[in-house]
């Protein structure tokens, strides 16, 4: 009885440890890159990169920061 226990709580140790583990590649970073520029997303925050601009977004926050065109 108590050998089949142990083997419960295990099993369902590894069960939740696979969950946390799933729900943990979900949320990181992707990134996507074109021709036209690079765009960033993140759990709650996307940056987006082209020839003009470049745009960050977040909780409460909204930048864009034009490009310099002189090249320095």
């Amino acid at each position: 009885m108590q050998r089949s226990t142990l083997i419960i709580i295990i099993a369902a140790f590894a069960v939740l440890g696979g969950a946390v583990l799933l729900a943990q590649n979900d949320r990181l970073a992707t990134s996507v890159s074109d021709n036209e520029g690079t765009r960033v997303e993140a759990p709650g925050t996307r940056v987006e990169t082209d020839r003009d601009s470049t745009r960050i977004q977040a909780p409460g926050v909204d930048i864009t920061v034009p490009r310099d065109k002189s090249g320095d």
